[in-house]
């Protein structure tokens, strides 16, 4: 049985983890330009500064370019803890929309703050605006990066997708969604505010059922207890492919952060391992078929025309 979140962030941090989420206002822009790792969209979406999931394995704090200082603490301590919302989201993205900025751009939502951990009302609302704008105004693709519940725009989601032609001919909504463990003991001490294995589960099978494009991302890969049966929903859902990511050292962007690596080479060190990675790359690719899985660079890059792959 894992520790609680709690027990492990003071494992790693050797402090109490703090009792709540500081909320504070950001005036940043909310859609930007697609540099560095997400340069095979056009633009990046980010609705908040800083992510409340507070998954101890996150990247961002080990980015110095990706967050505030303030936002992630001298060691990563703070992440998780510290969240600015900025202000005007939905006036700001109207006027994006109006002026044609987002016109058959692909749009990355979001490479560092989970866009589901903020309020329902907010992102209802944005899909609100798309579902009513022209389709010379519509984005080419939304690329939705989660690991909360997107399901609860399953409709609005899918009303987009029937309603808009993207000029590739791929799939104008795409919901690359973040699952690294089917143990609700892993996701409760790694991860101290997503939603558990099933209500992840239930999330993808919903928007599935609505026709929404679904890539589940088995990221950052941990311990698995059925993984089979995992790989089984996804293929009777009808999910052409899937990704994996697994935990990362010294390679040369992304990598897990280094106390976080030193809790696993403690605790779990064969999520570290390159041959354990390699046995598990056979076994997901025995199960669900070589080209229907894919890793690392070319897997983040395939969301922005996921019909080719």
């Amino acid at each position: 049985m894992a520790e609680t979140f709690n027990q492990t962030y003071q494992n790693i941090y050797g402090l109490d983890a703090p009792e709540q989420v500081r909320y504070g206002e950001s005036g940043a822009e909310i859609i930007r330009p697609a540099r560095g790792f997400v340069d095979s969209f056009d633009l990046t979406m980010q609705t908040q500064v800083g992510c409340p999931a507070g998954c101890l394995f996150c990247y961002v704090p080990s980015g110095h370019m990706l967050t505030p200082p303030a936002m992630r603490g001298e060691f990563g301590e703070n992440w998780g803890f510290e969240v600015r919302r900025k202000r005007d989201v939905v006036e700001r993205f109207t006027e994006h929309l109006e002026r044609g900025e987002l016109a058959d751009k692909v749009i990355y939502w979001s490479g560092v703050t989970d866009p589901y951990a903020t309020g329902a009302g907010e992102t209802s609302a944005l899909w609100e605006l798309l579902n009513a704008a022209s389709g010379r105004l519509r984005p080419k693709r939304l690329i939705v990066q989660t690991r909360f519940r997107p399901d609860r725009d399953a409709d609005l989601m899918a009303a987009y997708t029937r309603a808009t032609r993207s000029a590739d001919g791929g799939p104008a909504v795409v919901v690359s969604y973040s699952l690294g463990t089917d143990r609700e003991d892993l996701i409760r001490a790694w991860e101290r505010a997503t939603p558990g294995y099933r209500q992840r589960m239930t999330a993808i099978e919903t928007l599935r059922r609505a026709g929404v494009f679904v890539v589940p991302t088995l990221s950052p890969f941990g311990l698995w207890d059925d993984l089979k049966g995992t790989l089984r929903h996804f293929r009777l859902w009808g999910i052409p492919y899937i990704t994996c990511l697994f935990f990362k050292k010294e390679t040369d962007s992304a990598n897990t952060p280094r106390r976080f690596q030193t809790y696993l080479e403690r605790e779990y060190p064969m999520l570290l391992d390159p041959n354990w990675q390699r046995d598990q790359t056979r076994s997901l690719r025995a199960i669900y078929g070589a080209s229907r899985v894919l890793f690392g660079k070319q897997a983040f890059a395939s969301l922005a025309a996921p019909h080719y792959v």
